[in-house]
């Protein structure tokens, strides 16, 4: 039974770094998935400004126009 114990602790220290070579790369895949989340919300924000930006101009360009055709 003192065989098995001793041969079981000398194991329990590789099998701790197992576990963390194993638990490591996961928390950093987490870590970096929600910085590329957060980084993808403020892109997708800023493209909806920039297009809601473009729109209004057209907007006032196309009314812009008509106020031309109609002083004529």
């Amino acid at each position: 039974m003192v065989v098995a114990w001793s041969e079981l602790a000398s194991d329990l220290g590789g099998v701790a770094l197992f576990l963390v070579w194993l638990v490591i790369p996961l928390l950093y895949l987490v870590a970096v998935g929600r910085r590329y989340v957060r980084q993808c919300q403020e892109n997708a924000q800023a493209a909806v400004w920039a297009r809601d930006e473009v729109c209004l101009i057209r907007e006032e360009q196309r009314e812009g126009s008509h106020d031309g055709d109609a002083g004529e």
